[in-house]
């Protein structure tokens, strides 16, 4: 079979190892969130520049809603800057034609964060150049759960339910499964952390032990090319 030879056009990224970094690097583990914050821009940047169509990552989980209210409270003042400064107080991603959706249980965010995401999906929904997506508040596990109760409302019988009726409900029904999934952080542990669970059944998974705040462009590129010399033979 012949090896890829295309750009992915579906990266999903756990932006893992923030906390860690803070910690080597100044002492203070929250630091670690607001340097990933710029390396997020960075890679969202990158995908953009090299044509990359979506742009998933897993920013929030909903385990993570149990740390501290200090961390939390910067988790939250981060989401919002970012989201002000790059989409609703500028058109950056209009310019670049870029969409951006939370996925995620987002009646767990702050009333304000809320409001926040609603007028910057609502700025970038007929965009598709690059669909950026923010996991927050998010589990996958929870995820099929949810689609689970919506197809139970809408009444559909056992017979009627298929592979694509779940797919239809899920958070990422709009969207095709990652090519490539990487995880950052990774030394030596290997795990999916609940991350896209319908959708990965034949993504190629990367792992890398770079913490998230110090993976640049020229690391996705790396793992990129070896994307393309993998085979992908979808079980056949």
């Amino acid at each position: 079979m012949e090896k890829n030879t295309f750009v992915p056009t579906h990266i999903a990224i756990q932006l893992d190892g923030n906390r860690r970094w803070g910690k080597e690097h100044t002492g203070n583990a929250y630091d670690g969130h607001r340097e990933g914050a710029k390396t997020l821009k960075k890679i969202c940047d990158h995908c953009k520049k090299i044509g990359v169509k979506i742009l998933t990552v897993y920013a929030l989980s909903i385990e993570n809603l149990e740390r501290s209210k200090e961390e939390l409270d910067i988790h939250f003042d981060l989401h919002k800057r970012y989201i002000k400064k790059h989409i609703l107080d500028s058109d950056e991603f209009v310019k670049n034609k870029i969409k951006f959706k939370v996925l995620g249980r987002k009646e767990l965010l702050p009333k304000d964060e809320q409001e926040l995401i609603r007028k910057a999906e609502e700025k970038t929904k007929g965009f598709s150049d690059l669909i950026f997506n923010v996991c927050l508040c998010y589990n996958g596990k929870d995820e099929i759960v949810d689609a689970v109760k919506d197809i139970i409302k809408e009444g559909y019988k056992p017979e009627e339910i298929t592979r694509d009726i779940i797919k239809q409900h899920i958070y990422t029904s709009d969207i095709p499964p990652p090519d490539m999934m990487i995880k950052t952080g990774m030394n030596p542990e290997k795990r999916i952390s609940d991350f896209l669970l319908y959708d990965i059944g034949y993504t190629e998974l990367f792992f890398t032990s770079t913490y998230w705040p110090d993976f640049i462009p020229e690391e996705l590129d790396k793992l990129i090319n070896e994307f393309k010399n993998r085979e992908r033979r979808f079980g056949k």
